[in-house]
């Protein structure tokens, strides 16, 4: 019975044991655009061990906690008056350039400054795509299939490490165009200007799930390493503004 308590016992303290530490350290906002808010969420990830850790992860985005499955973004909560809510917004991943948003968030999207715009922003890509390609295969690169080469590479350039005990940084921009009410399914929604808001981030780490995206090589290499790690790690809760 001993032996058996005190097994229990490790495996208790084993499963409390952190290996990451996500802090938000302030939400700032920027009112200059009349059409919309700014926030920048200031946070900062800690390596707990005392081994070098890896992991995935796109920490200069974000995305809802209604549509978060595997996904390699941070994941946002926002709680109303102690509530979570469980809004597909207000706020949506960037998943492209400044040019890209700037597009975006153009009315006119046949307008000469959006052309210009496209036309910078798909010859950018055509000029990094043919880099990309080119490394590949001078690095002994075996595949024809160009998506899947461009797959991999935008996974692996994911990758973060972290060494013992080290802190990194990080900031994501993001905007809310100043709406209130949302009607999400047949769910209602609205952001009463009165109520207390809060924040959270959540990283959902995950490694095996993306076998698709790697070389037989890449994965077995990965899902041997004990130190690339997998886990969901949660922040500490930080007010929110969405007042007039």
């Amino acid at each position: 019975m001993k032996i058996l308590i005190a097994f229990l016992f490790s495996i208790s303290i084993f499963a409390q044991t952190k290996a990451l530490d996500v802090k938000i350290d302030a939400i700032t906002t920027d009112d200059s655009n009349p059409k919309q808010r700014t926030f920048t969420i200031s946070y900062h990830i800690e390596n707990l061990t005392d081994s070098e850790i890896s992991f995935f992860l796109r920490p200069n985005s974000l995305i809802a906690n209604a549509v978060s499955s595997l996904t390699l973004f941070p994941i946002y909560k926002i709680y109303q008056n102690d509530r979570f809510t469980t809004l597909d917004g207000p706020f949506f991943e960037r998943v492209g350039n400044e040019d890209w948003e700037k597009y975006r968030e153009l009315t006119d999207k046949n307008s000469e400054e959006a052309q210009q715009l496209i036309q910078k922003i798909t010859t950018e890509y055509e000029a990094q795509k043919k880099i990309i390609l080119d490394n590949y295969r001078k690095n002994g690169g075996k595949t024809e299939d160009e998506l899947w080469i461009l797959r991999n590479h935008n996974l692996l350039q994911t990758k973060i490490n972290l060494n013992p005990k080290e802190t990194k940084s990080f900031a994501i921009k993001t905007n809310w165009n100043k709406e209130r009410y949302f009607l999400q399914d047949d769910l209602e929604y609205y952001l009463d200007e009165k109520d207390k808001y809060q924040f959270e981030l959540t990283l959902h780490l995950i490694k095996t799930h993306f076998r698709d995206r790697l070389s037989p090589e890449e994965f077995d290499k990965i899902e041997k390493d004990e130190n690339f790690i997998e886990g969901i790690f949660t922040s500490n809760k930080v007010d929110l503004n969405f007042s007039n």
